[in-house]
């Protein structure tokens, strides 16, 4: 039934089907984002916190509407807005409340994730842009579960990764990056920048997926940037549409 609920553009267009996958990404780093922004603990919360989750959901309501503002999303979209602003005009004072508010914007960006999944895993994604979505999406994977577990959510069940899943995608990250540079030569540059963004913040990652670390805002930027740029890049690959 979710199928049939959306706009008939989207199949078989790669286009769209990096489009789908941008906002699988994109919705995880605005959550991501939001945590390291809208925490109780920081007095003088670092601005570009709220300048990325701006972005990210600004970006995905534009992807909606160049999907065909598709019904299935629009339901979570709306939800996820509504807290974002309510978030965002909560007073200083009222912080205590930012961990309730973060745990519906998460719940909202479950659903919205689930329905964007079954789509994309129907799209057709082109061959020479597929891996750099997908390792854009993993990059997003692992921060996002690493913001969770130093967030102090209500209830943090389901959201996070097992330390299994965590160390399988881990693994695959680091293989992706060695096949991403082999068939990517003229953008090797940037690949080994990517890829060295990732080796910088990886420490972090493992520890905080064994609950071993206390809480840190490098892993955000760098790995918010680095999923950005893939997406960027695989962008850049896609046939120019007519």
């Amino acid at each position: 039934m979710l199928l049939c609920l959306i706009c008939p553009l989207v199949w078989g267009d790669a286009r769209s089907a990096g489009t789908l996958s941008e906002i699988l990404s994109r919705s995880q780093l605005m959550c991501a984002s939001a945590m390291l922004y809208f925490n109780p603990a920081e007095r003088r919360p670092d601005p570009r916190g709220l300048s990325a989750t701006y972005e990210h959901l600004n970006l995905m309501e534009t992807y909606w509407v160049q999907l065909g503002q598709p019904e299935a999303f629009a339901q979570p979209l709306r939800a996820i807005k509504a807290v974002f602003d309510t978030l965002d005009h909560l007073p200083a004072a009222e912080r205590e409340r930012y961990p309730e508010l973060i745990q519906q914007l998460l719940d909202h960006q479950q659903q919205l994730h689930q329905a964007v999944s079954v789509v994309y895993a129907g799209a057709e994604p082109d061959p020479a842009a597929a891996e750099l979505q997908v390792q854009s999406q993993a990059l997003a994977a692992l921060l996002l579960d690493y913001q969770i577990r130093l967030y102090p959510l209500p209830r943090k069940s389901g959201l996070t990764l097992t330390p299994e899943r965590a160390r399988d995608l881990d693994q695959a990250i680091v293989r992706r990056f060695e096949t991403l540079l082999a068939r990517h030569v003229d953008q090797a540059e940037l690949l080994t920048k990517i890829r060295a963004s990732y080796l910088f913040v990886r420490p972090l990652l493992q520890q905080a997926a064994n609950d071993r670390i206390a809480g840190s805002g490098g892993a955000e930027f760098y790995l918010n940037r680095a999923s950005v740029d893939l997406d960027e890049l695989a962008a850049a690959l896609l046939p120019r549409s007519p």
